[in-house]
C-alpha cells in the first residue's frame, strides 16, 4: 500500500476513534485544517449570524438549514486524497411548552454555486436584494448542486459529526469558485427537535474542514 494511504488511514482512524475530539485538525503536513470563514443558519426573512448552526425543525417554527464557508484550499496541496467537514453537535432542540418525541434526521450536503454574504443572508436571498432561486436555495445547479456530497444519519455515534465533501474540495482545487456547502436535514419538514451545532462563534468547538493531499 503507498504510504499516502498507510498515513491516511491512520488519521482517518485516529479520527473515527476519537470523533477528533480537539477543534483542531489532528495534524499538519499533508493534512490541512481549513476554519470556517463563515456560517449562517436559515430561516425566514431575516437573517440569522448569530450563535450556533441549525438543520430540520420543530411545531409552530420554519424549518432551518444551514450555510458554511471554509478558507481556500492551499496552493501546495497537490491532489485532494479526501476532505471530511467536521461540525460540533451542540444539542436538539423543541420548545418547552411542546410534546413531541424527537426523531431521526437524514443529514446531506450540497456544494453551493452562489456567493453570500454572512450577515445578510436569509432563505430568501443570499445578499440584500438579491434572491435565492428558490427558497432556502434551488437544488437544480443554480443555488446549489444537485447532486449529494454525503448522507449520513443523524444523531451521529461520536459528538462531531463527519460529512465527506472531497467531490466539493477537488472542484474548488480545480478552479471552481469556493461558496461553501449547504447542510439540511431531508426530512426537515417532519415535525420533531431541530439539531444544533457550534458556529464558528464558538471559543473552541469551531467547524473545521480537514483536507489530506499528496
Amino acid at each position: 500500500m503507498p504510504s499516502y494511504l498507510l498515513l491516511l488511514n491512520a488519521v482517518l482512524a485516529f479520527m473515527a476513534t476519537t470523533g477528533c475530539g480537539q477543534s483542531t485538525c489532528c495534524s499538519n503536513g499533508p493534512v490541512y485544517c481549513l476554519n470556517a470563514i463563515k456560517d449562517v443558519w436559515l430561516e425566514g426573512g431575516s437573517n440569522k449570524n448569530s450563535y450556533g448552526l441549525i438543520i430540520g425543525k420543530h411545531p409552530e417554527f420554519l424549518k432551518k438549514r444551514s450555510l458554511i464557508q471554509f478558507g481556500d484550499i492551499p496552493s501546495d496541496c497537490g491532489n485532494i486524497v479526501s476532505a471530511k467537514l467536521y461540525l460540533k453537535y451542540w444539542y436538539s432542540h423543541k420548545a418547552s411548552w411542546q410534546n413531541i418525541t424527537n426523531i431521526n434526521r437524514t443529514v446531506q450536503v450540497h456544494q453551493v454555486k452562489q456567493d453570500w454574504t454572512e450577515s445578510q443572508a436569509t432563505s430568501t436571498h443570499h445578499k440584500t436584494g438579491i434572491k435565492w432561486s428558490k427558497p432556502y436555495l434551488a437544488l437544480d445547479g443554480t443555488d446549489a448542486n444537485p447532486n449529494t456530497l454525503d448522507t449520513v444519519i443523524f444523531p451521529p455515534t461520536k459528538p462531531w459529526l463527519q460529512l465527506d465533501i472531497t467531490e466539493a474540495a477537488q472542484n474548488w482545487k480545480n478552479g471552481e469558485r469556493n461558496y461553501g456547502v449547504l447542510i439540511w436535514a431531508t426530512n426537515e419538514n417532519d415535525d420533531g427537535w431541530d439539531i444544533r451545532f457550534h458556529s464558528r462563534e464558538h471559543c473552541n468547538d469551531k467547524p473545521f474542514l480537514s483536507i489530506f493531499c499528496n
